[in-house]
């Protein structure tokens, strides 16, 4: 149940950051659609292998390349949908617990920070592997020359 929620709180998310960013009819959909699978990959991950960096690294590398692949489609800057999709990822709560245990002088702060920096870390180490991927991803056929 608690999947349910999630992912209907991530689709939704998505949407709602998408309204923000100026997306209209089928890239905006696209885009919740993309913020839906990127933390569906996520809780998959986190399933199987239960580390935060592992499924936070699996969940922004599925959105960059769901992002990438559908800004080709759609003639549209990748962006705009990656903006969307890794909004749902973004470890707000273990920001906001790291900075209320710090100010109250707590020992489990420099784990909580910890926690969230890798967590950060893992979302940026999927968008510059996805990236690096579709940057050195040619089709079959295509010219040598750029």
């Amino acid at each position: 149940m608690r999947w349910l929620y999630t992912l209907t709180g991530a689709f939704l998310g998505s949407l709602g950051f998408g309204c923000m960013y100026g997306l209209r009819g089928c890239k905006l959909w696209m885009a919740a659609l993309t913020g839906f699978g990127g933390q569906l990959a996520c809780l998959l991950v986190q399933a199987v292998w239960p580390n935060d960096c592992l499924s936070m690294l699996a969940g922004s590398l599925c959105a960059t390349l769901f992002s990438e692949g559908l800004a080709r489609k759609l003639k549209t800057p990748a962006a705009a949908f990656l903006v969307c999709a890794l909004i749902p990822l973004v470890p707000g709560r273990g920001i906001y617990e790291t900075l209320r245990l710090w100010i109250l002088a707590s020992p489990e702060a420099g784990m909580r920070a910890r926690t969230t920096f890798l967590q950060g870390c893992g979302i940026a180490a999927g968008c510059l592997v996805a990236a690096a991927l579709v940057k050195t991803w040619k089709p079959r056929g295509a010219s040598s020359r750029s």
